[in-house]
């Protein structure tokens, strides 16, 4: 009997020691029937133009003490961080790498969205990245990390970026728009950029296709084959005053409002659409399935941040990243 139970025991050691950051903190099987509470913070907060806004639009819905400033470019945020004007901001990780960088002490609260990047056509006629040589697609933010990803995808399967292909750079509102008119045929997109355009090309009578999610191209890399894309972050501003405490409260709200947000598409499309106007509320709703609103606590991922960067360092410059990839530094510790 006591060998049953300590095996027993021992099964669910393991079991928890492999959970570890991929276990996502989204509840995708138990809906969250009762919007959360949000605790009385009073926090200044930026926002970045995707899906990591939605939950702190729940956030700011549910308490008036938090103050929204979204953001457009990487300017801009570089800007806000620099001055302090936010003490928690979303952003793009890549951005927060090059913010830990410059000194301008941030530090990564979570990792909030993951892998969010897919390939939109009017065609259908394409099936792997091969199926893209002779084509012309669009990206938006060159040498941002929509672009390196792209990139590296394509040099790992063999194909030429100038040769074999013809890339043309546009912001991603533009190459939403021209792809939903049918002005062009192939388009690399996030979210919730990707279904604005399906649905703007819905009302224009085209039918557009996600012909490639490249998550599902990444995993088919050698050693990657358990390694998320980790796109959208959660950091914290040093030297704003903000205490751990209010850290810790602000992350558990996060979390707790990512939940509601995933489980509640209907409901949340309205809520951003009144704090960021841009973002319509149907693109909203439509885009949770795709987004991958996983936020998960930034240390416990450190180890996969790093597997996705060092592979994606393989032919990229360091300078993408700020000079460097950041170190154990870079992701907050609760005190």
């Amino acid at each position: 009997m006591k060998t049953k139970v300590l095996a027993v025991l021992m099964c669910l050691t393991m079991l928890l020691s492999l959970a570890g950051c991929s276990k996502t903190t989204t509840k995708e099987n138990n809906a969250v029937k009762e919007p959360p509470k949000v605790s009385d913070l009073k926090l200044t907060l930026g926002t970045a133009p995707g899906p990591p806004t939605y939950p702190l639009a729940y956030m700011a819905e549910q308490n008036s003490n938090l103050t929204l400033k979204p953001w457009q470019t990487g300017d801009q945020l570089i800007s806000m961080l620099s001055s302090k004007e936010v003490q928690i901001s979303s952003c793009p990780v890549t951005n927060a790498m090059i913010a830990y960088n410059k000194g301008l002490g941030v530090q990564v609260l979570d990792v909030a969205v993951w892998g969010m990047l897919y390939v939109m056509s009017t065609e259908s006629d394409v099936k792997s990245l091969q199926d893209l040589k002779g084509k012309e697609i669009v990206l938006a933010g060159q040498g941002g990390l929509h672009d390196l990803i792209f990139l590296h995808l394509l040099k790992m399967n063999n194909i030429d970026p100038k040769q074999d292909l013809t890339i043309t750079y546009l912001d991603m509102q533009q190459a939403s728009a021209m792809l939903a008119s049918g002005k062009i045929k192939y388009a690399v997109l996030n979210e919730p950029n990707s279904s604005v355009a399906a649905l703007n090309a819905k009302k224009n009578g085209v039918k557009l296709n996600r012909v490639l999610d490249l998550t599902d191209e990444w995993h088919k890399l050698p050693g990657q084959e358990n390694v998320r894309l980790p796109m959208g972050t959660i950091v914290v501003v040093n030297g704003t005053n903000i205490t751990a405490e209010q850290i810790a409260t602000f992350e558990k709200d996060f979390i707790e409002a990512a939940e509601w947000v995933n489980s509640h598409p209907a409901e949340i499309g309205p809520i951003v659409e009144k704090y960021v106007p841009w973002m319509k509320a149907k693109a909203v709703s439509e885009s949770i399935k795709y987004a991958r609103l996983q936020p998960n606590h930034a240390a416990d991922c450190q180890s996969e941040v790093e597997a996705f960067f060092k592979e994606l360092s393989k032919d990229t410059d360091p300078k993408a990243f700020g000079g460097k990839l950041p170190d154990a530094g870079f992701y907050y510790q609760a005190k």
